[in-house]
């Protein structure tokens, strides 16, 4: 199959769509193709995929093959080391006939090992465990986020693998060019452009940074770095074990790379190499991974709306004074993965993630308005769901002869259809409504019209039996209050398809739904981090800290 697209962003009469690790734009009048922007390696480390998939079930086939039929046919011999094999997996021919000791002794495939178990051959335990001669390539560029300047003048795309955040300048007419790449210290989670030309950052970390989104030509500092927190320092990492406490010779390898990598990492701490080459200011931190973030302003004062894995809603101020805590929204149970301003009503908030319920804040009060079953209708699609993960949230405007109605649209990983509620004077969620699509949903962007009912583009991921397009673009219309499909219109994007190589359906689930794993496992009273399953309530910090959760 090919990889669906992922990220869809609209401004005026311009799409971008992200599909992997490129960006591509059509005209929304006619659906016609503008131009692409491509990750730089995208093409090699797709063919590098390509050549190491083949060869890994060229060798499982070649190892089944050598696994002896029966347990009496004993080992297979040693063979040489041929030129091109690598030295994790073959065996040279001084090894070969070197005597063994009882402590280099072990089970050879087809043997018992002793304890009643049959062992296995170090190729076949290498290869189960992903090591094998075959040289790793550079994990599959993907898009994240993608978002854009208030006036569409410029373009901001996060690929999550590398921890890059990519700015474009946008000519207004779906042309882009790259204008920088910065590498931010931890992989991004929430992306937001503030009215003061700064990119504001969550990471998985618990970190909200901002860096400037154009590059000073002069070198001067932004209003940003005078209001900053001091950046975590790292402590200098010098390996334990030495050269005299480490024999073998893969160990000696690995001992070697860790010097290397310590003394890189103490160049990077005197700033003579390594370091970020660019402005990077610390806002705020967070005690837990971060997974939303908006912003916000209310009564002349402006503020960033964060949110993380342990329910947590946190209300900051905006720079300069972004230490400064002003409230909290407790009220979820589970994760909070996505969250939206309604922007005809600025003082809502509406959240979700793991919970059954959408909840409505008025967020400067920290106060829960109001809360609605998404689970329930979920499970009028698809009976047999237990469990919700919110993917995405959005709001729009519909035209009315009152006026403009609010609506607020919601997706959900592996449910095919887009949830709608109309948000009513009482800032209550009324008139639920769903829209089945051809498939699973994976973004949504919303393009208004004065006078007309918006245009909604889904990015899914189709069924194999529709073969249904990625991208779909249609017509709302209003019965009784709840929305509809009205009328569906297509983009011209067969170039784009036949570019895209194939991808197995295991790697789209692997690259595209991560939301539901934010879910903790709760297993005897401990979560999947070892902590307590009990909420950690007002517990927070200005302070940045490492969560352990091990992903960068």
């Amino acid at each position: 199959m090919k990889i669906p697209y992922n990220k869809v962003h609209v401004h005026g009469q311009i799409l971008f769509a992200a599909r992997g690790g490129a960006i591509h734009t059509f005209n929304l009048t006619d659906g016609s193709y503008v131009s692409s922007w491509k990750y730089p390696d995208a093409d090699k480390v797709a063919q590098s995929i390509k050549a190491i998939n083949e060869a890994k079930a060229e060798a499982a086939l070649t190892i089944e093959a050598d696994t002896p039929a029966t347990e009496s046919d004993g080992p297979p011999a040693k063979r040489q080391k041929l030129e091109g094999d690598n030295e994790s997996t073959s065996v040279n021919a001084e090894e070969a006939s070197a005597p063994t000791t009882a402590q280099d002794e072990k089970p050879q495939a087809g043997h018992f090992d002793g304890r009643g178990k049959k062992g296995k051959g170090k190729a076949a335990k290498d290869f189960d465990n992903g090591k094998t001669r075959f040289a790793r390539v550079p994990d599959r560029p993907v898009i994240t986020h993608l978002t854009s300047t208030a006036d569409g003048s410029h373009v901001v795309a996060i690929t999550g693998h590398d921890k890059i955040i990519w700015v474009f300048e946008h000519d207004g007419n779906g042309h882009l060019k790259q204008l920088s790449q910065r590498t931010m210290p931890k992989r991004p989670s929430a992306v937001a452009i503030g009215p003061d030309s700064q990119i504001i950052s969550a990471d998985k970390f618990g970190d909200v940074y901002a860096i400037p989104l154009i590059i000073p030509a002069d070198g001067s500092k932004s209003l940003a770095s005078q209001s900053s927190l001091p950046l975590p320092s790292k402590k200098s990492f010098k390996p334990t074990a030495t050269t005299l406490t480490v024999h073998s010779k893969g160990n000696r390898l690995a001992l070697l790379n860790q010097i290397k990598q310590a003394e890189l990492a103490n160049e990077s701490k005197d700033g003579s190499a390594g370091g970020p080459g660019f402005e990077l200011n610390l806002l705020l931190g967070h005690v837990s991974m971060l997974t939303a973030l908006v912003l916000g302003e209310q009564q002349g004062r402006r503020y960033i709306i964060t949110a993380d894995r342990d329910e947590h809603i946190r209300l900051s101020r905006y720079i300069p004074q972004a230490h400064v805590i002003e409230k909290f929204c407790f009220g979820h149970k589970e994760f909070i993965s996505d969250m939206v301003i309604p922007a005809a009503k600025p003082e809502i908030l509406v959240s979700g993630g793991g919970d059954e319920d959408i909840f409505v804040w008025d967020w400067l009060a920290g106060k829960q308005l109001f809360k609605t079953s998404i689970l329930s209708l979920a499970q009028e699609i698809a009976p047999e769901t237990a469990t919700i993960a919110v993917s995405g949230l959005y709001t729009l405007l519909y035209p009315s002869e009152e006026g403009p109605m609010t609506y607020i649209l919601a997706i959900c990983e592996d449910i095919k259809a887009i949830f709608s509620w109309k948000l009513n004077e009482n800032n209550e969620l009324h008139c639920p409504g769903i829209i089945q699509l051809p498939g699973k949903p994976l973004s949504l962007t919303i393009s208004p019209s004065d006078d007309a009912p918006p245009t909604v583009i889904a990015a899914i991921e189709p069924d194999a039996e529709t073969k249904a397009q990625s991208l779909h673009a249609f017509r709302l219309t209003m019965t009784n209050g709840r929305l509809a499909m009205d009328v569906e219109s297509c983009f011209k994007d067969k170039e784009v398809e036949a570019n895209e190589p194939e991808i197995s359906e295991e790697d789209v689930r692997g690259l595209l739904y991560t939301v539901e794993s934010l879910r903790k496992v709760v297993t005897g009273g401990l979560d999947e981090e070892g902590g307590s399953e009990t909420p950690q309530g007002n517990v927070d910090s200005d302070v940045a800290v490492d969560t352990g959760d091990g992903e960068e």
